[in-house]
């Protein structure tokens, strides 16, 4: 097995052309789009470079790596060595530690011009209307999910944020039409998401989510999926810009439901002049 101490690029682009035909096609793809590859599921690469799934699997073994998921992170490393390395185009020195702060505000543009206020009303009548809420999420993604649950206890609907995914999988085998779970998933292909996504649809449940890409596993099992802007690859997995940019979608859902609905906003105005005495 690869154990990382050959470069992944450098040795495709120089022993691409001892590979079959189909191989090399496959590298040339990773070549000329390197960052992108790295945030693709193995569907997706199949597509892109008009090969079969099981030549790419066949095309990590050759490299020596069990999965694609492996290969991905090797890929991501090399670039991140890389971009390091490289000085800043303007001073010539390295970054410095604000350097993320443009990104975040590009993101945030981003996943504001990509966010359809159609859908986003749509997402806001179904959670009036739902019965009750399930809010699922792992790793970064958490973060997020729990601001979501808190914006919606505050209006005064009926929201679980399991962080186990065992009993958000048991609960999610109880919904029904009446039901509703909002995912966010900035990859949009984690298994656990998917997993109780799948038992939802199955029950008819609705369901809406957030990530970071148009395409991808979670977003096909929705009924609704609106789009907060991630940087994520292998090695920048649960980014900054990937949870500013789910918050903002979360909070434009809730700012959406409080204008919409007069009951919704009641409920708010009544929750803030309950605590507003604890203020000093």
């Amino acid at each position: 097995m690869n154990q990382g101490t050959t470069p992944v690029l450098s040795e495709l682009r120089f022993n691409s052309a001892n590979m079959t035909p189909k191989l090399r096609k496959i590298a040339q793809f990773i070549n000329l789009h390197p960052v992108e590859v790295t945030t693709m599921s193995v569907d997706e690469l199949a597509a892109s470079a008009n090969i079969s799934v099981a030549t790419i699997y066949r095309f990590c073994r050759e490299l020596g790596y069990q999965t694609f998921s492996q290969l991905k992170l090797a890929i991501a490393k090399e670039i991140s060595v890389e971009n390091a390395l490289k000085p800043d185009a303007e001073t010539g020195a390295g970054k410095d530690d604000t350097h993320r702060f443009p990104d975040y505000l590009k993101g945030l543009e981003a996943t504001r011009d990509l966010l359809e206020l159609k859908e986003i009303d749509k997402v806001a009548d179904l959670i009036v209307s739902a019965r009750r809420i399930i809010i699922v999420a792992v790793g970064a993604s958490s973060v997020a999910a729990t601001f979501m649950h808190y914006k919606l206890m505050r209006a005064g609907l009926m929201s679980h944020r399991p962080t186990d995914m065992h009993l958000a999988t048991m609960l999610a085998s109880n919904v029904d039409e009446r039901d509703m779970i909002i995912a966010f998933s900035a990859s949009g292909g984690t298994r656990d998401i998917i997993d109780v996504l799948k038992i939802g649809k199955r029950a008819k449940a609705s369901i809406v989510s957030i990530t970071g890409r148009r395409r991808n596993a979670v977003a096909d099992l929705s009924s609704h999926h609106l789009l907060a802007v991630a940087s994520d690859s292998p090695i920048t997995s649960g980014s900054g810009l990937s949870v500013i940019s789910q918050i903002s979608v979360a909070d434009t859902i809730y700012e959406t439901l409080y204008w919409r609905d007069a009951g919704v906003r009641k409920r708010i105005d009544l929750a803030t002049d309950s605590v507003i005495y604890k203020h000093i």
